[in-house]
């Protein structure tokens, strides 16, 4: 693959656009369609203009398109991978008691043995010994033609056994597709531009996936980026990005006199050392993992499920568990002398209060970067860079403690504690954008001090025009809130995903003196904003942009193939199956074995819990027998089994059947996807991990068709618990949550985190 190659793969896949090259070819118009056929069948299709381009561009180029372009849609969607449920017949052949199933798989674990007969239908000569898990298993109380993995454990096994027997093969499904269309770009260059300049003017940190394609150009662009740079970037992050993977790729004499412009505060120089050295300059606490030798959870439960039996324990190969430890530091990047006299020299370049104020909010890095940077051997050429590392570490070179230092930060936090709120408005004015993020709070320490208020309020409407558009949206909402108690407050803690946090609302509601002045500042700067903007007689807007949120903390979002902000909905149509997904793969070497599990719980219009499926309980079935829909009659969801490892490079894939129409007729209103931990490391530990949802007309055919996938969203993150979506059976309408739980460090399942999912997934 080219330089651009990686370019080319991002605007394929998010943009639909193709660029071709060569001329002066004529293939047949059969070979033309046979690529056109290739690409329905992954659920897309050409437009008119890029058919024709195809029929004019040499043989070779089309053939290398038709490689390029399938592989790399498929991997998109995911169906590049092998996709082998634990029940190949699935959705047939699912055992209906799975206690029953459970406790043969507990007996056969303890008790079958090599060459004894089988305890259960009595019969000789029927049993095989699964390699590496050891386990007897009968070919006549197992179908080997439905196992893929070993029917006691749920372990990928050696399948060259007699157990196992072949499987028919799976048909395409019968399905109706709605095609995505490809077009032909005009020109790559001008398509980067600008997938590199809207990044870089957003007023918002990017997801994952922005941040991955940013990436992508600048590694592909290098040097030629800079002529593209806008005059201000508004996230600081973005400056980071782009002149951290700059250095990466390009001299120092070429990034750092353009990259000296934009970094000027020490939290940007941070930033860019952070990026130099590998991480994605978040400044977010980085996560290193301990694997604990210690009895945990499931090693407890099959040592009582031992002495149940009366027989042995288990082998301790349970008894570790990964824990992740999160540090203020990041493994630094060899810094070269010249990349340090630059770093000290934009330090330097900063008015000395400001300089020390910035490094004391991220006190715990600049000590660790110090240690690499080595501040104070240019003492003398960078004094005021050395005086600020010295109130960093608390203390200069030859150990002497350093002065004391109180910053701007330091007076705000005093005031409050001291419940002043004047001497809080004094700091806050200094910075107008602390005072918009901190309004709320002056408001409620002022409390009834009305003529403390009035100064609060008039402070504020001076300085709304300095406020950025985004905060100012954000602030009218929340005002509007503000006048009574909320049923419950929802936190978002900064973090690398998603962690909702519920709590009652005990702050003190205001008064409509403190919130008629701020509301109607704030309206009125929107209003003459918007004025300035170039007028248009008429303007159609997609009703259906009312089921798309506005985005809010991309940073967290999780890597999707079809991307919505968090809150988004997706309507379900009556009679689609809803088949939902999940892959993981354990890494080539130095991974233990990883246990995922996919469930659903079920609840109904006042959230009361009515069940689950899940690998406990493979089937959800309707009390009385439902009406009839995609599936049996009162069948609600079944799983197609639980798979307890995903060795490397195949990975492991659970599926989970869910139907709409059975669902409803049983009185179930909500179905909360859950993807758990159970065992072994964490999510951002996996060689891959990653779920989805299609939606199906035909049960039956391939388990995994790509031309049917609605969501594909990476998992990620070092919790236990995580919760995707949320179905609304009455209205059809999926909720994209994207939000996580920290759990158990295992055996997480539906059963031990009902409170989580509740609160998290109600809200």
């Amino acid at each position: 693959m080219d330089a651009h190659g990686s370019v080319r793969e991002i605007l394929l896949t998010r943009r639909g656009l193709v660029f071709v090259d060569s001329t002066g070819g004529a293939p047949s118009d059969d070979q033309v369609r046979a690529v056109e056929l290739e690409l329905g069948a992954l659920g897309y299709v050409v437009s008119a203009r890029l058919r024709e381009r195809l029929s004019r561009c040499s043989l070779d180029e089309l053939t290398g398109f038709r490689a390029w372009a399938c592989a790399t849609l498929l991997a998109h969607r995911g169906g590049d991978l092998k996709h082998e449920p634990l029940f190949r017949s699935f959705p047939e052949g699912i055992p209906r008691d799975t206690r029953a199933l459970w406790w043969q798989k507990v007996l056969v674990h303890f008790l079958q043995a090599q060459g004894q007969p089988c305890l259960f239908c009595g019969h000789t000569g029927t049993t095989h010994v699964l390699d590496p898990c050891q386990h007897v298993v009968c070919d006549r109380c197992f179908d080997g033609a439905s196992y893929s993995a070993c029917p006691s454990c749920g372990r990928h096994v050696d399948r060259s056994s007699p157990f196992f027997r072949a499987a028919p093969d799976r048909s395409v499904p019968d399905e109706k597709v709605v095609f995505e269309l490809l077009d032909l770009g005009a020109s790559l260059d001008e398509a980067a531009k600008q997938l590199f300049v809207a990044p870089c003017e957003r007023k918002q940190a990017l997801s994952p996936d922005d941040r991955a394609a940013l990436i992508a150009i600048v590694a592909a662009y290098r040097a030629h980026v800079l002529a593209w740079l806008p005059k201000v970037v508004a996230v600081r992050e973005n400056v980071a990005i782009v002149f951290g993977v700059l250095f990466q790729h390009c001299g120092a004499d070429d990034v750092l006199p353009v990259a000296k412009r934009y970094l000027v505060t020490a939290t940007d120089v941070l930033r860019f050392v952070a990026v130099v050295s590998g991480t994605d300059g978040s400044l977010l606490r980085e996560t290193m993992f301990k694997t604990s030798p210690r009895a945990t959870e499931t090693g407890r439960f099959w040592g009582r499920v031992a002495a149940l039996l009366g027989v042995s324990a288990p082998s301790p190969r349970h008894t570790y568990v990964t824990i992740p430890l999160r540090v203020s530091r990041f493994k630094v990047a060899k810094l070269p002398r010249s990349l340090r006299r630059a770093i000290l020299g934009m330090l330097e370049a900063i008015p000395p209060e400001r300089l020390a104020e910035d490094m004391l909010r991220h006190r715990s890095y600049w000590v660790w970067v110090g240690e690499f940077v080595h501040p104070h051997e240019y003492a003398a050429r960078f004094p005021n860079a050395a005086h600020a590392f010295q109130l960093v570490r608390k203390k200069g070179p030859d150990g002497a403690r350093a002065p004391a230092y109180r910053g701007w930060s330091s007076r705000v936090e005093h005031a409050v504690a001291a419940h002043d709120a004047g001497a809080m408005l004094a700091c806050l004015v200094e910075r107008p954008g602390e005072l918009g993020r901190r309004l709320d709070h002056a408001l409620r320490l002022a409390g009834d001090d009305g003529a403390t208020v009035g100064r609060i309020v008039q402070a504020f409407a001076e300085k709304v025009p300095a406020l950025p558009t985004p905060m100012l949206l954000t602030l009218r909402s929340h005002l509007s809130t503000r006048r009574s108690p909320a049923p419950i407050r929802a936190y978002w803690p900064k973090g690398r995903v998603a962690m909702g946090a519920l709590e009652p609302d005990r702050r003190a509601t205001l008064s409509g003196a403190a919130l008629d002045g701020p509301e109607r500042a704030i309206v009125g700067e929107l209003l003459r904003r918007f004025a300035q903007r170039p007028a248009f007689e008429d303007g159609v807007v997609d009703a259906a942009m009312r089921s798309v949120v506005v985005p809010f903390n991309e940073r967290t979002a999780s890597a999707s193939a079809i991307a919505l902000p968090r809150g988004s909905r997706v309507d379900v149509p009556m009679g689609k199956l809803l088949r939902l997904f999940l892959h993981w793969c354990q890494p080539e070497k130095g991974g233990r074995r990883t246990d995922l599990d996919l469930s659903v719980a079920f609840y109904d219009a006042a959230w009361q819990y009515v069940g689950v499926c899940s690998y406990y309980q493979l089937r959800f079935e309707a009390p009385s027998e439902g009406q009839p829909g995609g599936g049996e009659r009162g069948l609600i969801a079944q799983s197609a089994g639980d798979l307890t490892d995903a060795p490397w490079p195949d990975g492991a894939t659970e599926l989970v059947d869910l139907h709409r129409a059975e669902a409803l007729a049983a009185g179930v209103r909500y179905a909360v996807v859950v993807v758990n931990n159970y065992h072994g490391m964490p999510f951002a530990q996996l060689e891959r991990a990653f779920a989805g949802l299609m939606l199906r007309d035909d049960a039956g055919g391939a388990h995994f068709d790509p031309r049917t996938v609605k969501l594909k969203f990476a998992v990620a993150g070092d919790n236990g618990i995580f919760l995707p979506l949320v179905l609304d059976v009455r209205d059809g309408v999926v909720h994209w949550l994207d939000v996580q739980s920290k759990g158990q460090l295992e055996m997480n399942n539906v059963a031990t985190s009902l409170r989580a999912i509740c609160n998290l997934a109600r809200r």
